[in-house]
């Protein structure tokens, strides 16, 4: 069998992220939006420029991301409710393939996907994602799909290559504490010589999505308008607000719920690992692992922590690699 395709989609609670490492080991441009939907309208005559749109098989036409903007009725569902949901996941997955573009060939491939800590041990869930991303694949296109948990593809994203190959050989003896900072979840894992460690999985509802609340509350006075937590997030990613024409700095005081998530989100891996001393490192990442406020409370209360590249990415870009160390074997 010809060698194939990596896919590393994750589908996250407040953002999409997707990346593919084709069968040359190479790395494709990744794709990331907001984990927003919306029935898509008619294309109307006319109009300059069409929104793409991600056709789900028996259940109609969808906006995803930015682009659900473009209706009233967004749809956003950060509850396990996602998995059962026929349209939701099926058309964020759709609109993420449709971004990639042109494949050049690297359309096939093993995929590999992942659910948080407290999901991934349960296999009726792991088959429902693995059923909502089939339900938005091309017939032929997935060549084996694999769901793991999120601190797993964290970790791998880390320790592995473009290729599968373990690039880090002095952890393959290491003990391995993982914190995953995602958009509703934070989910802390431990490995031992690479493998996981019976009973480490554990998850938090402490994600950045709370943080994130709190400032578009503060700042829709200001916009004089309800803004939601994608506002806020693009808001912290720009470290400004645009209200019409008018671009303003984040008020004074903007990261004190940041900080204070932060310092939550150390009281609750204090309880379960102390000092953390434990571990040869602690890799951090995540979406929230880019919010400054909130990474910095966790290095500095941990040393051995390790910020890993890409925070946001770092997931779907361990699962891709892995995906590559599967596919190697298939061979």
């Amino acid at each position: 069998m010809a060698s194939l395709a990596g896919h590393g989609p994750n589908i996250g609670h407040t953002w999409v992220k997707y990346v593919i490492i084709g069968s040359d080991g190479r790395e494709l441009p990744p794709v990331c939006f907001p984990s927003v939907i919306a029935s898509a309208g008619r294309q109307v005559a006319g109009t300059l420029v069409n929104a793409p749109v991600a056709m789900v098989a028996g259940q109609g036409r969808f906006w995803t991301g930015l682009d659900a903007q473009l209706s009233g009725n967004q749809i956003s569902i950060m509850s396990q409710d996602r998995l059962s949901d026929p349209c939701y996941l099926p058309a964020l997955f759709a609109g993420a393939l449709g971004r990639m573009g042109h494949l050049n060939g690297n359309a096939r491939g093993v995929f590999v996907s992942g659910l948080p800590a407290n999901q991934a041990l349960d296999a009726t869930l792991c088959q429902a994602l693995a059923a909502r991303l089939r339900a938005a694949a091309a017939a032929d296109q997935i060549a084996k799909l694999k769901i793991i948990g999120e601190p797993l593809g964290l970790a791998y994203g880390y320790i592995l290559d473009n290729n599968g190959q373990l690039i880090r050989p002095e952890l393959a003896s290491a003990r391995l504490g993982i914190v995953d900072l995602g958009g509703r979840t934070v989910d802390l894992a431990e490995l031992l010589r690479l493998a996981l460690v019976d009973g480490s999985y554990r998850t938090f509802d402490l994600g950045a999505a709370r943080p994130l609340g709190e400032l578009a509350t503060q700042l829709s006075a200001r916009a004089d308008r309800d803004l939601t937590v994608l506002d806020a997030d693009l808001a912290v990613r720009d470290r400004s607000l645009k209200i019409g024409k008018t671009v303003t700095p984040l008020p004074r005081g903007w990261d004190r719920p940041f900080v204070a998530n932060g310092e939550a989100v150390v009281r609750r891996i204090d309880s379960v690992w102390g000092r953390g001393t434990q571990f040869d490192a602690i890799l951090v990442g995540g979406g929230g692992a880019e919010l400054e406020p909130v990474a910095a409370q966790i290095t500095r209360a941990y040393p051995n922590a390790i910020i890993v590249d890409r925070p946001q990415l770092a997931i779907a870009t361990g699962y891709a690699r892995l995906a590559r160390r599967i596919a190697a074997s298939l061979r």
